[in-house]
């Protein structure tokens, strides 16, 4: 009954917009702003106006005005997406990985690069993606699982690289505090793209407060990270992506007892060395698309050994693993009742696997193998208002059990004027257990198949239905929305006692608003916020009662400023109403205020300067759990220099 209230209320304040002019600015480069063209929410080209669903997009401009260094940080100013991370910038902490979120629902995030899924073992993780490298990012939110598939429950984020469309080689610097610093060269023609960047990072005494219950905290050792990518246009119809990163990083458990002897007897010192490759083959002809794909991340872990004081050997990290995806994805664009009506139908094939590469978990071999057919139609019932019915069939061979999985979708868009919309969108999502869900250790320290038989894919509805408005110089959005999910993957107790065993839990439930405003002020300055309230609540499967899964309440704002060779900007995300951890405190606000101003020196060559949390706070960067922090205030300088 909320939720049907929320969506009466919502129907009833699309038709309460600001008064404003009718008119569309005639400045393309505004009017792109304001009205972005999305491929991601239909897979064919759409205004964002004429797409029946909540999209975001983002330019290399408007990323890289964030004053974030990753792309992960650049992301959690997206209204609707709420990261998780163990390190600051999004560094995973070995196999305890970072990841998106969108709309509160856990691992529920699809993860594209040019269109092909980068997603592994059931994680989103995005580091050692080059945030100079990205060109746009689309977000869409809400249901995406029938053009898409799994993971895909609380939306999808497609990052598009940039392409070999350029013939400036550019070279960049930089340093800062906290031992930051590193380069970045681009060597760029008509039909090819190389990029190379190297990042260092300095140790960071303490990321954490002092663990109550064991009596140490978390330190952040050095850390460099190399990363590759290459573009190459085959030739108008063929074009070859290739991304490699490769990082290293340590981490230690920092004892607090005040023996000098003890503490250094039982501080364990992590080090992790996290290998990974993509590869996109695409073929784009008239309304024939097609990719090719392939995707791993082999991780590498030591621990020092604190108990021999007088020989501190390395040894294996029980977690150690290969994953690989590979797979391809065809689709086909028809155009019908003189191009008033459009139906794209397609066919997508991939294969999963997860090899233990451990001393502990050696035996330990999962594959995957899915098959999927979809179609989505899109009908124009008059001049103003359309309708699209899609579906989905997926058959995957998996390793507990195979699933045969259905996924319907109904949108509906009508067009009040030319700058005012109002739409539905109604869809079925579904994800499958990672594969690594199925094993646990036992007794005698090996990993084991121990899920049940019976084991699930989480499924649910999406419901949402949205305002677009578009002003001379501005556009405002709105989208209410509700969210039901069953058979949530939760942790059992195996013989020793320790929760290893994947099991069906409860449920997942969220009802919400989001609101986006962007204006262009004049020429010269920009400004734009969001501002997110949800009430994102999982069932505890063992007591049956709900708790909250996700902070309530985001808010994001960002002002920018250019003048001839000056620019300059200031954007900040807030999260509050957040969850309790472990240790029994209730994770204080988010508060991530960065800033940045940047001077043309010549028309090739420039300096930045870049703030990150200004207000130095300790900001936690998990949600419920043990507190983990990002960043003090830091600061870096780069100098970029194009010829």
């Amino acid at each position: 009954m909320k939720a049907k209230t929320w969506l009466y209320g919502m129907v009833m304040a699309t038709l309460i917009v600001p008064v404003g002019s009718s008119s569309a600015s005639t400045d393309n480069s505004v009017a792109y702003t304001l009205n972005p063209y999305t491929v991601t929410a239909q897979r064919t080209k759409r205004a964002d106006l004429d797409t029946p669903s909540a999209t975001t997009v983002l330019t290399q401009e408007q990323l890289k005005a964030t004053g974030a260094s990753t792309v992960f940080d650049a992301l959690s100013f997206v209204t609707g997406i709420t990261d998780f991370s163990y390190g600051p910038g999004g560094m995973d902490y070995g196999a305890m990985d970072s990841r998106v979120n969108i709309r509160g629902i856990e691992r529920g995030t699809l993860i594209l690069v040019n269109g092909a899924p980068i997603n592994l073992n059931g994680k989103n993780s995005v580091s050692g993606l080059n945030l100079d490298e990205v060109e746009q990012v689309e977000v869409v939110r809400g249901a995406a699982s029938t053009l898409y598939g799994a993971e895909a429950m609380g939306g999808v984020i497609n990052i598009t690289t940039k392409s070999a469309d350029e013939s400036k080689n550019i070279a960049k610097v930089y340093g800062g505090n906290h031992g930051k610093k590193g380069y970045d060269v681009t060597l760029s023609n008509e039909k090819v793209r190389i990029n190379v960047s190297k990042d260092f990072a300095g140790r960071i005494n303490q990321v954490s407060p002092v663990r109550l219950d064991r009596a140490y905290y978390n330190s952040l050792g050095k850390s460099d990270q190399l990363s590759l990518s290459a573009n190459v246009q085959l030739d108008d119809r063929w074009n070859f992506n290739y991304m490699r990163s490769e990082s290293n990083s340590q981490y230690e458990q920092t004892n607090t007892s005040d023996n000098w002897l003890i503490r250094k007897q039982k501080t364990p010192t992590y080090a992790y060395n996290d290998k990974r490759n993509n590869a996109v083959l695409t073929y784009d002809v008239n309304d024939v698309k097609g990719i090719i794909f392939y995707n791993d991340r082999l991780l590498y872990g030591q621990t020092k050994d604190y108990r021999k004081y007088k020989n501190y050997s390395f040894y294996d990290n029980d977690s150690n693993y290969t994953a690989r995806k590979i797979g391809g994805d065809i689709q086909k664009t028809w155009h019908l009742r003189n191009n008033r009506d459009t139906f794209v139908g397609g066919f997508m094939v991939s294969r999963d696997t997860y090899e233990g590469t451990s001393k502990a978990n050696k035996d330990v071999q999962a594959g995957r193998n899915t098959l999927a057919a979809y179609g989505s139609y899109s009908y124009k019932i008059s001049p103003r208002w359309t309708t699209t019915i899609g579906a989905r069939y997926q058959v995957i061979n998996d390793p507990v059990k195979d699933q045969h999985v259905f996924m319907p979708q109904w949108q509906t868009l009508y067009a009040l004027d030319s700058t005012t919309s109002i739409y539905t969108n109604i869809g079925k999502s579904f994800t499958m257990p990672a594969l690594s869900d199925s094993m646990a250790k036992n007794k005698q320290g090996k990993y084991i198949a121990v899920s049940g038989k019976n084991l699930k894919p989480e499924e649910g509805w999406n419901y949402e239905i949205g305002l677009k408005k578009i002003y001379d110089k501005s556009s405002l959005r709105i989208a209410l929305y509700h969210m039901k999910f069953d058979n949530l993957f939760a942790w059992a107790p195996d013989d020793t006692g320790k929760k290893t065993i994947r099991i069906n839990g409860g449920e997942f439930k969220n009802t919400g608003i989001e609101v986006e405003y962007r204006q262009h002020i004049n020429t010269k300055w920009q400004w734009g916020s969001g501002v997110s309230y949800s009430n994102p609540q999982q069932q505890d499967y063992v007591k049956g009662a709900w708790e909250l899964a996700y902070p309530k309440i985001q808010a994001n704002a960002f002002l920018t400023y250019t003048n001839n060779k000056w620019s300059g900007g200031t954007s900040i995300n807030w999260l509050t109403k957040r969850l309790e951890n472990r240790d029994g405190r209730t994770n204080p606000d988010l508060i991530r205020w960065n800033g940045y101003i940047e001077y043309e020196v010549t028309k090739d060559s420039k300096i930045r300067l870049d703030v990150e949390n200004i207000l130095n706070r300790h900001n936690v960067i998990t949600n419920g759990s043990y507190e983990y922090w990002d960043y003090p205030r830091s600061y870096r300088i780069t100098y970029t220099q194009s010829w």
